[in-house]
């Protein structure tokens, strides 16, 4: 057996253990930084029922939103947990003609 090869195959089982042991917490969280406010760990999903998407999200200036394009066109924008998403707008594959 090649002995370049079996020091390789022995670097990555050494590897391996090595990141098994750690936690994934660890492994990809970033580093404190102190006086940040992190509050990605509260998120949580909004589901967008009958559209594919979204693509992206915005905020207005006044903190409205989040507004969000899906696939089909159209531009929604979050109301609240009773309202849920709502149509905003309303895209065309023509809208050049418009201008």
């Amino acid at each position: 057996m090649n002995t370049g090869l079996a020091a390789g195959a022995a670097l990555l089982a050494l590897l391996a253990i090595t990141f098994s042991l750690l936690s994934p917490q660890t492994l990809f969280s970033p580093p404190e930084i102190p006086g940040s406010k992190d509050h990605l760990h509260a998120a949580r999903l909004l589901h967008v029922t009958g559209a594919v998407g979204p693509e992206s999200l915005v905020f207005d200036a006044d903190g409205g939103g989040p507004y969000t394009g899906v696939a089909d066109g159209r531009i929604l924008k979050w109301e609240g947990e009773e309202r849920g998403w709502t149509e905003f707008a309303v895209t065309s594959s023509n809208r050049y003609f418009f201008l």
